[in-house]
């Protein structure tokens, strides 16, 4: 029980240690930013470094006035040549700092326009898998189609609904997207939309679906939007345009299907971490986890950036989760700091970002000129979660209420997270790693495959303390050492050029003459040494003649006489003086340096 005792113990205090030495690192973090923020004006902060600095630090005028100066007469950014994707960045920063949004979000609904890349099928399902005559009604006339056995669908449907090549929906023509189509059975069915990008055999099955029971009626219509200009989506624009307007209470689901079906051909962008921002979708957090880097950081490949803005956006995605890896990511972080506590070459945007994402707190807002601030979710007695969860389970999203989390909405039911075992699967212990599908759950990722012994092969240019990467940071060089994966490069630091190297060279220099000199004038320094300290020290000369001394009459003495045996002649040894040891000693440390 006294080992168990102590074990415990050391736990705690490694465990304490562990902590401390994180907080000191994050304050070293925030304390660099704050830094590099006041050695710059207002003037020479880029946008994105001001967007992302009051993201971190709040509102600073520096900062505000810099984003101030960038507006647009359309209330867009930057006023040179507006981008959606920065209009949304200013969106979701005056958003934190309780500054006026409305007109941002206004010109954002201007850039709206359907996403035609997609193709749209109508699927109606019978219940009990019977057949049934059902009748299709748009644009003011009725069609009658047959659903079969096999759920196949027979008959004409006008020239919006045409049956796909499989048989088992009816495809809808791109030039009715706006329309309504109204359904009604003669036994109980189920209506829902599918959708995929043209080209593709992936399908996504939209998440609402509607019911009814025989002769009732559903409706359908296609919903798809993405942010853009002209005739052209934005893909990355519609990312972060979604997550602003989510953020904002909107209602982002017909975003969804044109970034969900485009992911796979914008992956430099790490679409999964905005996808499961705005879905809290498993597949999204599968992606998330399996993504990550062995040494703890996300980079997407051919990245857009760099490792440290996909980190925080990875990061951003897993907040108020319990995975770990998110620890992971922030270990790595954290042992990779620049001297003053920055990232990336003390970048301000990279580390503006990484702290908003890894390690927010609370900002000060733009007082007196702001909204009223949002009441929170949990205050109010309501419930954070999924919008998605929310409203599967019957909830209704309560969106004048804020949640902590970004992937979270107020919902008005509690939401029960089910724990890994619910979920029919099991953490991997430290040191393996899952063999398939891993999932969100209570307990953190949750393998619903098996377990397995982590890989440690380390790559060449792993082994030799470098990072395989896409590209090479400011403060990096390529070296030509091998990485596993095509595309990737071998990164390692670039060697510490410092003054303060020449000076120790220097100071060994002189140390090394300064030796050599002590050997070959070692008696001369004795003579030196003994003169100096003894210097002062003398007794002073006497005053006067001294009296002769004073002898006592010899005695007699008996006995044989005692013959002395006369002595060699012998030096006689003086006592070493305090001042003598002192010299032997240096003179001997000298002669141990030289060696």
């Amino acid at each position: 029980m006294r080992k168990l005792g102590v074990l415990f113990l050391l736990l705690i205090l490694v465990l304490s240690f562990l902590v401390v030495a994180q907080e000191e690192g994050v304050d070293k973090a925030y304390q660099c930013l704050n830094n590099e923020v006041a050695n710059k004006s207002s003037e020479s902060f880029s946008l994105q470094e001001a967007v992302f600095s009051t993201l971190a630090l709040g509102s600073e005028k520096k900062l505000t006035d810099k984003i101030e100066s960038e507006r647009s007469n359309q209330n867009c950014w930057p006023k040179s040549a507006c981008t959606i994707k920065e209009t949304s960045q200013v969106l979701l920063t005056y958003d934190r700092i309780n500054k006026k949004t409305s007109d941002i979000e206004s010109y954002l609904f201007t850039k709206n326009q359907s996403a035609t890349d997609l193709a749209w099928y109508l699927q109606i399902d019978i219940q009990n898998h019977i057949s049934s005559q059902c009748t299709l009604s748009y644009d003011g006339r009725d069609y009658p189609i047959i659903i079969g056995e096999d759920m196949k669908v027979s008959g004409g449907a006008g020239a919006c609904l045409q049956p796909s090549s499989s048989g088992y929906w009816l495809q809808i023509s791109r030039n009715c997207f706006e329309k309504k189509f109204q359904v009604s059975c003669e036994e109980d069915f189920i209506t829902s939309l599918l959708y995929q990008k043209s080209g593709s055999q992936t399908i996504y099955v939209t998440s609402e679906t509607h019911s009814a029971p025989s002769s009732g009626t559903t409706e359908e219509k296609v919903n798809s939007l993405c942010f853009g200009s002209g005739n052209t989506c934005d893909y990355e624009g519609t990312l972060w345009g979604a997550l602003a307007l989510q953020k904002t209470d909107h209602d982002i689901s017909p975003y969804l299907p044109y970034l969900l079906s485009l992911a796979e051909d914008n992956k430099k962008l790490f679409p999964s971490s905005f996808s499961y921002l705005l879905t809290t979708g498993d597949d999204q957090y599968n992606e998330i986890i399996q993504s990550q880097k062995s040494a703890g950081f996300w980079e997407a490949p051919t990245t857009k950036y760099n490792k440290f803005y996909d980190t925080s956006l990875g990061l951003l995605a897993l907040q108020g989760t319990s995975a770990v890896e998110s620890e992971t990511a922030k270990a790595y972080l954290l042992s990779v700091q620049t001297p003053k506590g920055c990232w990336n070459n003390n970048n301000i945007r990279d580390t503006a970002f990484l702290l908003y994402s890894g390690w927010p707190k609370g900002v000060s807002g733009e007082g007196g000129s702001g909204q009223p601030l949002p009441e929170s979710c949990q205050s109010a007695g309501y419930f954070c979660g999924g919008q998605f969860d929310c409203t599967d389970n019957g909830g209704e999203v309560l969106r004048n209420f804020e949640c902590p989390s970004y992937s979270q909405s107020c919902c008005s039911i509690p939401l029960i997270q089910e724990t890994c075992v619910e979920k029919n699967g099991l953490v991997c212990p430290f040191g393996q790693e899952c063999t398939g599908t891993t999932v969100s759950s209570v307990d953190g990722s949750c393998c619903l495959d098996s377990c397995k012994p982590a890989s440690s092969q380390l790559t060449e240019c792993e082994s030799f303390g470098g990072l395989c990467s896409v590209s090479c940071n400011s403060g990096e060089e390529k070296t030509s050492d091998g990485c596993n994966e095509p595309g990737l490069i071998c990164c390692v630091e670039k060697p510490k050029s410092s003054s303060s190297a020449w000076i120790w060279v220097i100071l060994l220099g002189i140390l090394i003459v300064l030796v050599v000199l002590g050997i070959l004038y070692r008696d001369k320094i004795k003579v030196w040494w003994f003169k100096f300290r003894n210097k002062g020290k003398s007794s002073p000369p006497p005053s006067g003649p001294r009296a002769p001394p004073r002898y006592s009459p010899p005695r007699q003495r008996f006995g044989p006489p005692i013959s002395r045996t006369p002595l060699a002649n012998r030096q006689i040894r003086r006592p070493m003086s305090k001042s003598d040891s002192e010299m032997e000693e240096t003179l001997k440390k000298l002669k141990e340096m030289s060696r």
